[in-house]
């Protein structure tokens, strides 16, 4: 009797810790398997088995396709952005209480920028061409912020020197700036924005933005000509997968701020592998001299530069290898929902064209 029970005892055990590996291995992978399901619906799923906030401007009725089986989050929103037309990121709000928060998401979800508030994102500079090519972006909330506390210790200056060291946005009330009691040492960005919040007395939210290009103006053509990455939304609000692309600096309109722009780019290589660094420091030290040799130049002399440099073999090489890993992250159904959303919007812009 005494062997049964402790084979019966045993058998147990062994189930209920098969289980709890079941259990533990998917946890926090995604999967999502529709097609033309509405917008709001996926959210809410990737929401849930995700465990974040997913906010976005598009309408939620848009009938979403896409199919994802147990991947990592980034994953899955790379498959959503992709089936969506849109970009994603990772943001950081900032503000006295909750309701004002809520004000700020209530403003995103009618794709309009919260009135009164500050953003600060500070991009790559062209591609964003390191942590990128290695596959699918990683997860931003584990970026590393190598802490170097801002001459002005407010939460504002804390923002700005977070935006300058890892992929995501800062943003917060224009008038909201309390001074930050402690500085925090380094670590990932995830636990260290609760911290300084903390140290200003300030509520925060850690919120993922799915954010679609609004509209065109009546009458205007919707092909993609002349539209840049801020056209996905508004500054500090917009973005891609992995680290953000476009301007530097705040979000309020001002010229970027190239200091930290190559601040930005050099804490990214920091984060390569040792054998990468090199590799990576120099391509982005080569990118350094062709901006700089535009300056002094008209705009038909850079047109020409910049026609030089994307006609030349070894940055065809890149764009073309770039290209292919990217489509390697995408299941076949996702790589044909991309190119129907990519056929559907020229013939709209052709249409357009044509009725004029």
């Amino acid at each position: 009797m005494n062997r049964q029970k402790i084979l019966v005892s045993a058998t147990v055990l062994v189930a209920l810790f098969s289980l709890v590996y079941w259990i533990w291995s998917g946890w926090g992978l995604i999967t999502v398997d529709v097609k033309g399901k509405p917008l709001a619906e996926v959210i809410r799923s990737i929401e849930k088995q995700g465990g974040i906030v997913l906010k976005t401007n598009m309408d939620l009725t848009k009938p979403v396709t896409m199919s994802v089986h147990k991947r990592p989050l980034t994953d899955a929103l790379e498959a959503l952005a992709g089936s969506t037309e849109s970009r994603w990121r990772l943001g950081y709000f900032f503000g006295p209480d909750a309701a004002t928060l809520k004000g700020a998401y209530e403003s995103i979800a009618r794709g309009k920028r919260p009135e009164g508030w500050k953003s600060f994102e500070v991009p790559l500079m062209g591609e964003t061409a390191f942590a990128g090519e290695r596959g699918a972006p990683p997860d931003p909330r584990r970026d590393q912020w190598n802490v170097k506390a801002p001459a002005e210790k407010t939460l504002q200056g804390f923002m700005q020197a977070a935006a300058a060291g890892v992929s995501a946005s800062f943003t917060c009330p224009e008038t909201f700036n309390p001074v930050v009691a402690k500085v925090p040492s380094s670590g990932q960005i995830r636990k260290l924005a609760p911290q300084v919040a903390k140290a200003a007395g300030a509520k925060w939210e850690e919120v993922f933005l799915l954010m679609g290009r609004p509209p065109a103006p009546p009458g205007s053509q919707v092909a993609d000509a002349g539209r840049d990455d801020d056209d996905f939304g508004f500054s500090g609000f917009g973005g891609g997968g992995g680290p953000p692309r476009g301007r530097g600096g705040s979000g309020d309109g001002r010229r970027p701020d190239f200091t930290l722009m190559r601040e930005r780019q050099l804490a990214e290589i920091a984060k390569l592998p040792a054998g990468e660094q090199a590799a990576a420091k120099e391509e982005f030290e080569e990118r350094e001299k062709f901006f700089a040799s535009l300056k002094d130049l008209t705009d038909d002399e850079r047109r020409a530069k910049f026609a030089e440099m994307a006609n030349s073999p070894a940055n065809q090489d890149r764009m073309a290898d770039r290209q292919i890993k990217g489509s390697e992250r995408r299941s076949p159904e996702q790589r044909v929902a991309k190119y129907q959303n990519y056929v559907a919007t020229k013939q709209a812009a052709t249409s357009a064209k044509n009725a004029k």
